[in-house]
């Protein structure tokens, strides 16, 4: 049985703007940097035989700070970087909204039914978000815990594909917080699942002087 330790990377800059960063980046914020570090003291005394990340800025500065004080090896993985949504990055989420109504609805409300006009939909991302899953199921033994560093659409459809679910039912999903820790055991191509989104290590909100 292969435990999967699943986070999204800290705060950023955009996420306070409220601009949906895609494939697109942004540094994380001091708070950002606050949430990864406290996700590290979390997990010190967590063994990691391997841990992936998507490539974006991000998510690895997320990932190097949680595994600070592990001798972990570190994969940079195409398949775990966030949703290409290739007209909206960059934007503001509030004049999506206004510019392209029913998209917007259906990337909130109807996931099955949201298409990108250059870049991905939710089955997509599910698609290749799974490749890297059978991988690291295939590729280790049981009792090998891993860290996955990736982003919130990615992390809420592997959620939800754990749980059986057909896409429909995506806007059920729990809301995504900077590392939030999604807690996940995999054995025999099934999933268990023992924790989700949990945030008991988020340090204390506070003004930060970015």
């Amino acid at each position: 049985m292969v435990t999967l330790y699943i986070t999204r990377h800290g705060q950023t800059e955009w996420n306070v703007q409220e601009r949906i960063q895609g494939w697109f980046d942004s540094p994380l914020t001091n708070y950002g940097k606050d949430q990864a570090q406290a996700l590290c003291k979390r997990l010190s005394n967590t063994p990691f035989i391997a841990a992936y990340s998507s490539p974006s800025g991000r998510a690895l500065k997320t990932a190097h700070l949680i595994l600070d004080g592990h001798q972990t090896p570190l994969f940079i993985k195409h398949e775990l970087k966030e949703i290409n949504v290739a007209e909206w990055q960059g934007m503001q989420i509030e004049k999506i909204k206004q510019e392209f109504p029913t998209s917007y609805d259906n990337y909130f409300h109807h996931a099955e039914r949201f298409e990108s006009l250059e870049g991905e939909n939710f089955f997509d991302v599910l698609e290749r978000a799974k490749k890297i899953i059978d991988k690291i199921e295939g590729k280790y033994d049981q009792h090998d815990n891993v860290l996955i560093v990736t982003h919130s659409i990615v992390k809420k459809v592997l959620i939800n594909y754990f749980l059986g679910r057909p896409m429909e039912q995506l806007s059920e999903s729990p809301y995504i917080d900077g590392t939030s820790l999604t807690i996940v055991h995999l054995e025999n191509g099934k999933a268990t699942i023992e924790t989700v989104g949990c945030i008991n290590h988020m340090p204390e909100k506070k003004k930060y002087i970015h």
